[in-house]
């Protein structure tokens, strides 16, 4: 697990890193296999049951009012995030996306994405949440999916 949250922190600092990582996660989960080839080529080694237990750790559980160790270390100021915010895309924005939450395989929050949750859906009784970006691109209240509720 070690290796996967270096490998995190490196590509924070490494913008080419960060445009690969991009890439490989608009495909998804099934993308895992080129994520640890890439944490390879930058010398970390990064297994598959490092990449699952990276992704359960840092994905926000939202049942039974648990957090997840994320969630813990965003509320304390810590957690993996990083600035993604791009003057050039962001402004244009009107809810959360890919560049707000994901990196590859993992969890990685934008600095700027703020997510509270504020109650229940009174028919579903699931978890609503009010997302904002502080940047101002979007302030809404919606699903732990980031959809917007109503939609």
């Amino acid at each position: 697990m070690e290796q996967v949250k270096a490998f995190i922190e490196k590509a924070k600092t490494d913008s080419e890193l960060m445009a690969k990582l991009d890439a490989l996660g608009r495909k998804g989960a099934e993308a895992v296999d080129e994520v640890i080839a890439l944490a390879a080529e930058y010398g970390f080694t990064v297994t598959k049951e490092d990449a699952e237990a990276a992704r359960c750790e840092t994905c926000p559980r939202h049942h039974h009012g648990e957090l997840s160790e994320y969630d813990l270390a965003g509320v304390s100021g810590g957690g993996w995030t990083s600035n993604r915010y791009d003057p050039a895309k962001c402004p244009s924005v009107t809810r959360t996306n890919f560049d707000c939450i994901r990196i590859a395989i993992f969890t990685m929050w934008c600095d700027h994405l703020r997510r509270v949750e504020v109650g229940r859906e009174e028919s579903t009784r699931e978890l609503l949440y009010q997302f904002e970006c502080v940047m101002g691109s979007f302030k809404y209240i919606g699903y732990a999916s980031g959809e917007p509720r109503g939609c």
